[in-house]
């Protein structure tokens, strides 16, 4: 890990300072941590203390597959399954036509979808719904028909403000996006209005002892890892948004429960899920995730103009084929996923290890942090990645 620590080094420099502070942790499946490192301030204060595993970061997309696993959870008790419609707890997604481009003077024509959302769609991002930045769907919002829809007033924010068309049918591609938005009205509604927070608190952090985590980074100020944003001037502090956030210590307790034969959170055989490719060979959304390597190729080490062998989890993105990604060394079997403030985690059950690098730098992909991102995850494979509990 020499060669991550001395870039870490270098990239926390108070006289450079291309990163405020940042820390990388690896844990096994027993919750030993195998190893953790961390350099630079905690926060801009020019007494602040470095970081550590107490450290609170906020996680972005990084911590969506918490969301799915909150989700997952009403499988296990049996409230729903993970292949029906979703119309019973959310009608609202049968109302979301499918939009398509068209020669007439709006640009664009909706029809109806030709089947239901479901709950692998949402977390596998097939469900149609898009990130907010498709050309179609702004021509549409910018219309007449986004003025005409009629949206009860007093509907759910979320129903409110997400109540766009689908960029396909169910299930006929892939688009990472808003999906995971849905998925939060959904565990409300299936929980009986009880909120995401609440929801995780009672069933995924209380059980795995993970006290520092919740959907308030600035709980816990002294702890917080701050969020900042380079200038030309230099680094400045940037008010972190109301998104989940864990301390390093907790998010490797979540992962060695997830690593170990008999999880705490869900039940075996729903974890498999988490590691397993949900994209037949040929299927238009397999083509469409190898296709869309903007959104990952950067965090996952994938070089430029190269056709990754990848494939999709409930969890994240999966690596797939018989090499390792060439720029951070994840094996085949990897499952791995990023969030804006540059923070990304990897888990490989075969390996029996979890991973995590964070920093808290916006906006994502940073070139300066993907770089000491890269010398963490390819260091770390190499001295852990063998299956074995190395310790350094």
């Amino acid at each position: 890990m020499e060669s991550f620590e001395t870039a870490l080094t270098e990239a926390t420099n108070p006289a450079t300072r291309d990163l405020l502070g940042a820390i990388g942790l690896v844990v096994d499946g027993s919750g030993k941590h195998l190893y953790n490192h961390a350099a630079g301030q905690r926060s801009l204060a020019s007494y602040a203390s470095s970081p550590d595993l107490d450290s609170i970061v906020t996680l972005g997309s990084a911590g969506k597959f918490i969301t799915h696993i909150a989700a997952l959870q009403f499988i296990d008790s049996g409230k729903l399954t993970l292949d029906e419609p979703l119309s019973k707890w959310v009608p609202e997604l049968d109302r979301l036509q499918v939009i398509e481009a068209d020669d007439v003077e709006a640009g664009f024509k909706l029809r109806p979808a030709k089947d239901k959302i479901t709950l692998r769609h949402l977390l596998t991002h097939t469900s149609g719904i898009s990130g907010g930045d498709s050309a179609l769907v702004e021509k549409w919002e910018a219309s007449p028909a986004a003025a005409a829809q009629t949206v009860d007033p007093k509907a759910h924010p979320i129903v409110q403000r997400f109540s766009q068309p689908l960029l396909f049918d169910p299930g006929a591609g892939y688009c990472y996006g808003n999906s995971v938005v849905w998925t939060v009205l959904l565990i409300s509604r299936l929980s009986d209005g009880q909120s995401l927070s609440d929801c995780l608190k009672e069933h995924v952090f209380a059980p795995l002892e993970m006290d520092a985590s919740s959907f308030a980074p600035q709980a816990h100020p002294e702890r917080l890892l701050q969020m900042v944003r380079r200038t030309d001037a230099g680094l400045v502090a940037v008010e972190p948004s109301p998104d989940m956030a864990c301390s390093m210590r907790d998010l490797g307790k979540l992962f060695a429960d997830l690593l170990k034969p008999a999880p705490t959170i869900l039940r075996p055989e729903t974890v498999d899920l988490l590691f397993a490719p949900q994209f037949a060979p040929g299927d238009q959304p397999l083509k469409d995730l190898r296709g869309d390597t903007e959104n990952y190729a950067a965090p996952a080490g994938v070089l430029p103009g190269s056709a990754p062998e990848v494939n999709w989890t409930l969890a994240g993105l999966l690596v797939e084929g018989d090499m390792a990604l060439p720029l951070s060394g994840m094996p085949p079997g990897t499952v791995t996923w990023n969030g804006m403030p540059n923070i990304a985690w990897a888990m490989n059950r075969e390996r029996g290890v979890g991973m995590l690098f964070a920093t808290q730098l916006v906006p994502v992909d940073d070139d300066k942090a993907v770089a000491v991102m890269m010398k963490f995850f390819l260091g770390a494979w190499e001295t852990f990645g063998n299956g074995k509990s190395a310790e350094i």
